[in-house]
């Protein structure tokens, strides 16, 4: 029944999905909770243009697309600081507009040869040992980043103004996560799609939050949950033939309604 184990493609799947389960789950309680879950499907829409940039101008289209990414996240970070447009607004206009280049360049330029609709919704059985790499690397990175200011960044998510009273770096710490946020929606539209990406960041923190009212607690919850819900969404997905990355956001789905049914009767 589990053969399927043996192949190459499947372990590479799994080390992938784990590994991005891992990072967006991590990422998950200071971005919802902050209300900056949005910029996650902003830079999804962003890291569409860098990937059609760099599958036009590299080998490796990772290499283009990061940067690229990482560059869209600080200036949406800088936009939103200041007092002439909002996040939400800041978001709303980088990501269109970098769509709209993406869509122009796949209109207009010469050897592309990817589809569009694997873009759209991604193939984690595709992906490649580079893309594996990246992924383990930037779950390293987002596990130090989180292990080393985890108070500091609890305080940013519940009280900002009490965190710049206490002398925490806000603005530094505000870049480095949009910055690690973008490196991870990079990987993730590749193995999980544009349209499906945020998705990943955002159920963590709203299943988790059904069960616990601590922060620790819907983090570490998060982690469980998220990492669970994306093996079985691979193990569901190969042998149905469908795609991976909606596959595993109908599962979070399906896990979210059964929480919210149940939340009444535990609360009991």
């Amino acid at each position: 029944m589990l053969d399927f184990l043996s192949y190459g493609f499947i372990q590479q799947a799994l080390v992938i999905g784990v590994a991005l389960a891992l990072s967006a789950a991590l990422l998950s309680p200071f971005l919802v909770l902050n209300q900056q879950a949005m910029i996650a499907d902003g830079l999804a829409h962003v890291s569409f243009a860098g990937i059609i940039l760099g599958i036009l101008l590299s080998g490796e289209a990772l290499w283009i697309a990061i940067p690229f990414v990482m560059l869209a996240s600080l200036l949406i970070k800088y936009l939103s600081t200041t007092k002439t447009i909002n996040g939400d607004a800041a978001i709303g206009l980088v990501s269109s507009i970098s769509f709209a280049i993406g869509l122009i360049i796949v209109k207009k330029g010469q050897g592309f040869n990817i589809s569009i609709e694997s873009m759209l919704v991604g193939n984690m059985f595709t992906a490649t040992t580079t893309e594996m790499m990246l992924s383990l690397l930037i779950t390293l990175l987002i596990g130090l980043f989180v292990l080393s200011f985890y108070r500091k960044l609890f305080t940013m998510t519940y009280d900002l103004n009490y965190a710049k009273f206490s002398k925490i770096k806000v603005q530094l710490l505000g870049y480095m996560l949009s910055g690690l946020t973008a490196f991870f929606i990079v990987i993730g539209v590749r193995t999980i799609g544009t349209l499906l990406i945020s998705a990943l960041v955002v159920f963590p923190s709203v299943i988790s939050s059904q069960m616990t009212k601590s922060f620790k607690n819907t983090l570490l919850l998060g982690v469980l949950s998220s990492v669970f819900i994306v093996v079985a969404g691979i193990f569901v997905a190969h042998p149905l033939e469908i795609p991976v990355g909606s596959t595993i956001v109908v599962l979070y789905t399906l896990v979210f309604l059964v929480l919210l049914g149940l939340k009444p009767l535990w609360r009991k």
